[in-house]
């Protein structure tokens, strides 16, 4: 907890190696400086709750039973998120919206029907990877999820990636990107970059959503971001 009583949102996982392409500078800090500046949170106990799930259907009951903050409150139901239970891609993005929470579905609505445009432009589609969210309950009026509720949530996310054991996790905007990356990024600044932490290979972009309200400038570089993403998964091979 910083100064003032806020609840500073930190990284997800531990430490990662920036790939910065040649004639720019780095993102972050030395190491040891970052050291000095990042505190761990600490984990929520309830994780440890899950380490003997090993499939996703099991976890989905624990899941959509959570009601570790406030949003299941405000919300229709909880979406866990959908897609190849065994799939090697990842997005992530930050929650759902009203359509999604009518619908139970991650991505359904404008937004999702972009998403469905940009795997289509680099032949992949849903069933191929697995879309979820940072938080799986609907914030009030779409507003971001604040961190108490991002804290919260972060076990389920938690346990779908250690189950699923992507390769690769693209992360759709700033709230998925500084929570599982760094708190530092920023997504005008940093999308089409790759990250590596424990062996997961991290690509920041726009969330669909933005690239609607900029459909002009945005949407070329989402797909320059698939298509990005689709030389990557070519470089590190299908293998399952």
């Amino acid at each position: 907890m910083s100064d003032g009583g806020k609840i500073e949102q930190r990284p997800l996982f531990g430490p990662f190696t920036e790939t910065v392409p040649q004639g720019q500078a780095p993102l972050f800090p030395s190491r040891g400086e970052a050291a000095r500046e990042v505190v761990e949170a600490p984990k929520p106990c309830r994780e440890n709750e899950w380490l003997g799930i090993s499939r996703l259907d099991e976890l989905r009951p624990h899941i959509l039973s959570c009601r570790a903050c406030g949003l299941r409150d405000g919300a229709k139901g909880v979406v866990f998120g959908e897609g190849d239970p065994h799939a090697r891609i990842m997005f992530v993005g930050e929650g759902p919206g009203r359509t999604e929470d009518e619908t139970g579905r991650p991505f359904v609505g404008r937004a999702g029907q972009l998403l469905d445009y940009a795997l289509k432009s680099i032949e992949f589609a849903r069933p191929d990877v697995f879309i979820a969210n940072i938080v799986k309950c609907r914030p009030p009026q779409n507003r971001l999820p604040l961190p108490p509720e991002v804290q919260a949530c972060l076990p389920n996310l938690k346990a779908q990636m250690r189950i699923l054991r992507p390769k690769i996790v693209v992360l759709l905007g700033a709230l998925a990107s500084q929570t599982l990356i760094h708190p530092s990024i920023r997504v005008t600044r940093d999308r089409g970059k790759w990250f590596t932490k424990e062996g997961v290979q991290y690509l920041v972009t726009f969330h669909p959503a933005a690239v609607l309200r900029d459909e002009a400038v945005k949407k070329r570089q989402l797909l320059d971001d698939m298509r990005s993403l689709r030389e990557k998964w070519e470089e590190i091979g299908r293998d399952r």
